[in-house]
């Protein structure tokens, strides 16, 4: 009878311990409402885009130049002709670097419009 009742007695420990761990997960990071202080998935996937594309025209490495330089570097300004302002664009890549399974499906995006310009024959 004893057993029995300890048995019953760590079975609700076994659930309530349970219970608790799957209760305290954090949300999901894709159902996560991004801020309106930073840019849209679309919005970053646009810029990026631009941003890879003047890069392959010049034949320079973007990771290789200064803040202060990038919207001076190209022939275009991606941020300006997004209507984008730096400060937006920085804080929204801290932003999507804290959420890498969003900065992710940002990036494939990203490889996806690459892809598809260069098999329009868009890119060589």
């Amino acid at each position: 009878m004893l057993t029995l009742h300890l048995m019953h007695t760590n079975l609700i420990k076994l659930f309530v311990v349970s219970f608790l761990l799957f209760s305290c997960r954090p949300p999901k990071e894709e159902n996560e409402v991004v801020p309106d202080s930073i840019l849209s998935e679309e919005q970053l996937v646009n810029v990026l885009t631009d941003a890879y594309l003047a890069e392959g025209a010049s034949g320079i490495n973007v990771k290789n130049v200064t803040g202060e330089k990038f919207d001076s570097t190209y022939i275009f300004n991606p941020l300006k002709d997004n209507n984008i302002e730096r400060a937006k664009f920085d804080s929204s890549m801290v932003y999507y670097t804290k959420h890498p399974k969003k900065l992710k499906l940002i990036y494939d995006k990203v490889l996806d419009k690459l892809s598809a310009a260069q098999a329009k024959g868009k890119l060589e």
